[in-house]
């Protein structure tokens, strides 16, 4: 009888062999940014504040969207932390992937700086935890667009797993788009893409 056990991490579809990924950068595949824009208008100007490579930003208006990360990767400007950041301009969309562990509070600044939404891409189990729920019930989030196929988040920003040198294996983690409208009074609706 094999009696082999499962650690938590493996459970949730992580590997602790991997260990997390420096600065928490797991980019978003284009494809997963493609998903929502059928479904959702991006209103200009435009800020992704954790823009990494630029996966999100290039399927964007780029001359219309201000892209900002706190780690210089070859894509926008480098040294910006977003949460730290005093904004000045207000930009009637926020798009981004934030570090998974900062979700709630890449919220909480980006309904403060938004006129109109803020678009954030982040596990489904975003919605659990006490503290988290009841924050998010006094928001107006309106739509949370949850995949019928799994995402897989672009480890390091490459869809190689660099253990094996080959494409990267689905994620076992479910992930959505999480949609705010700034005056949304509403219950969240789910949709599914």
């Amino acid at each position: 009888m094999n009696t082999k056990c499962l650690s938590g991490s493996k459970l949730a579809g992580g590997n602790p062999s991997r260990g997390r990924v420096s600065q928490d950068y797991y980019a978003t595949h284009p494809d997963t940014t493609k998903a929502l824009l059928v479904f959702e208008e991006i209103l200009y100007p435009a800020l992704e504040p954790a823009c990494g490579e630029g996966h999100i930003s290039k399927l964007l208006d780029e001359e219309q969207t201000a892209s900002t990360d706190l780690i210089y990767r070859g894509y926008g400007q480098g040294g910006i932390d977003f949460l730290e950041q005093d904004y000045f301009d207000r930009y009637k969309t926020v798009i981004t992937n934030p570090p998974f562990n900062l979700f709630k509070e890449f919220v909480e600044k980006a309904l403060k700086i938004s006129s109109n939404k803020v678009i954030m891409f982040g596990k489904l189990q975003a919605l659990e935890g006490q503290k988290r729920a009841t924050y998010l019930q006094t928001t107006p989030l309106k739509i949370v667009y949850v995949f019928k196929k799994r995402q897989q988040p672009l480890r390091n920003g490459s869809d190689i797993d660099e253990l094996t040198g080959k494409k990267m294996a689905s994620s076992t983690m479910a992930f959505a788009w999480f949609v705010w409208e700034i005056g949304y009074e509403g219950e969240p609706v789910i949709r599914w893409i």
